[in-house]
């Protein structure tokens, strides 16, 4: 994996880590998480940092585990969520 690759697996994950946190300490933030998860982002980091890119939520159930799969990105290839942002397409978000 490069170091772009690399990079921005360690920012999903931190992310990620982030709002599990928060959404196992605050009933509120959980709600909003499952009902608007673009509302939530912006609640936990200030900002909407990708409001083009869809968000799911996932709750598991009782006697469920959720596994998901990332999309394999090629070496080369620029990932759909950040070409907004390499064509300008969001300098206004910034």
């Amino acid at each position: 994996m490069s170091d772009f690759g690399s990079s921005l697996s360690q920012a999903r994950a931190h992310i990620e880590a982030a709002v599990v946190k928060r959404a196992g300490e605050d009933p509120q933030f959980r709600a909003l998480l499952l009902a608007n998860p673009h509302a939530a982002l912006k609640d936990l980091l200030g900002n909407d940092p990708i409001p083009s890119l869809t968000i799911r939520v996932v709750e598991e159930a009782a006697g469920e585990a959720v596994l998901v799969l990332p999309r394999l990105i090629a070496e080369d290839e620029l990932p759909d969520e950040l070409l907004d942002f390499a064509a300008g397409g969001n300098a206004k978000d910034c």
